[in-house]
């Protein structure tokens, strides 16, 4: 079996310390929602304000907005998850929402960065949320669009850490994290929950992984108030080998691009330059063979699963995403192909 999540730490870091350029400050968090709840408190977003989301979105992140106190809008996705802009600059307009967030999915760059006409349609004062969870984020190459612009990942979708930092200008971030004992008990659920997944996926235990990793998600973004990340962690994160991991990502993306082209179909226009920023290999399939085609894979040792699956986007269709990484080898990459290949071609 092939583990679809991030192990074996030591290949994803170098000898140098990544530093934030000076116009920057960065805070760190448990996890992305833990961020999002501290800087909706720190900037007195008010209980039944809009939070504008795209409906490629994880579904429990969009309860926890809910539970928080918030109205939760969409915008849409189209197949090739790119943005209706159209709809997107509709909403904006119709709703006025005081947080929109901007999704790079699989990190792939949202085409609403490409175009940034849609930015004077918002308020001075509200937030704008890049979600980058599905990206490793060099800190010298974040761009800062607006006042209250703030990048935010999370570092278990994409790397063996636990973790989410949040990247804005210095006078944006007037506040500091919480300190560590606030939330700690549901802190130390969190972790202990990782640390488990960890250990099954790098010892093998594959079955037992994916369902600590599916409780983790469910657990975060739980706790009442936000928790701060492990300093450990947090040390650990500024000596990702940012160089190395895109170089992998560079050449693994070609290497998918390259076997799966004439068989999958994809609607995804992938562009090279999101290459070295994606942390899977997207595949889109259509819902009336979706659920045959993954039971194929997952029967041949190769544990992907529908992403964002409760999402009204994937109402109309399904997507997987295969791995890399470091800790994918070029054997591990032919196997995967060979895989989908032989279950797309078996379900049609």
């Amino acid at each position: 079996m092939l583990s679809p999540q991030p192990i074996q730490l030591v290949k994803y870091l170098g000898l140098r310390k990544n530093k934030a350029p000076p116009f920057l400050k960065r805070l760190f968090y448990l996890s992305y929602e833990d961020a999002l709840w501290d800087i909706l408190k720190r900037k007195n977003i008010k209980k039944g304000e809009k939070v504008l989301v795209p409906d490629f979105f994880c579904t429990d992140v969009e309860n926890n907005i809910k539970n928080h106190g918030y109205n939760v809008i969409y915008y849409r996705i189209k197949k090739d998850l790119s943005v209706d802009i159209k709809d997107f600059e509709d909403q904006i307009k119709k709703y006025k929402p005081a947080v929109v967030t901007v999704f790079h999915p699989v990190g792939i760059t949202s085409n609403l960065f490409k175009n940034r006409g849609w930015i004077k349609l918002l308020d001075e004062e509200t937030i704008l949320i890049e979600d980058s969870v599905h990206r490793v984020i060099d800190p010298l190459k974040i761009e800062i669009y607006k006042h209250n612009h703030f990048v935010v990942n999370s570092l278990r979708k994409v790397v063996p850490l636990q973790g989410a930092s949040v990247y804005g200008l210095k006078d944006d971030l007037d506040f500091d994290a919480p300190p560590l004992t606030q939330s700690l008990l549901y802190s130390i659920k969190v972790h202990f929950l990782w640390l488990l997944m960890d250990i099954c996926w790098n010892t093998g235990q594959f079955l037992s992984a994916e369902k600590l990793m599916i409780r983790g998600y469910d657990l975060i973004g739980d706790g009442i108030r936000p928790a701060k990340g492990l300093f450990l962690f947090k040390i650990l994160e500024e000596f990702l080998d940012h160089n190395k991991i895109e170089r992998i990502n560079i050449e693994q993306a070609g290497l998918y691009e390259d076997k799966l082209k004439n068989i999958t179909k994809n609607p995804i226009a992938h562009q090279k330059l999101d290459f070295e920023r994606m942390m899977a290999w997207p595949i889109v399939l259509d819902k009336e063979t979706a659920d045959k085609t993954l039971k194929y894979i997952r029967s041949k040792g190769l544990l992907v699963r529908f992403e964002l699956n409760d999402s009204t986007w994937s109402k109309n269709q399904k997507i997987i995403y295969l791995p890399m990484g470091p800790y994918i080898t070029h054997y591990d990459q032919v196997k995967v192909c060979q895989i989908i290949t032989e279950a797309i071609n078996n379900v049609l």
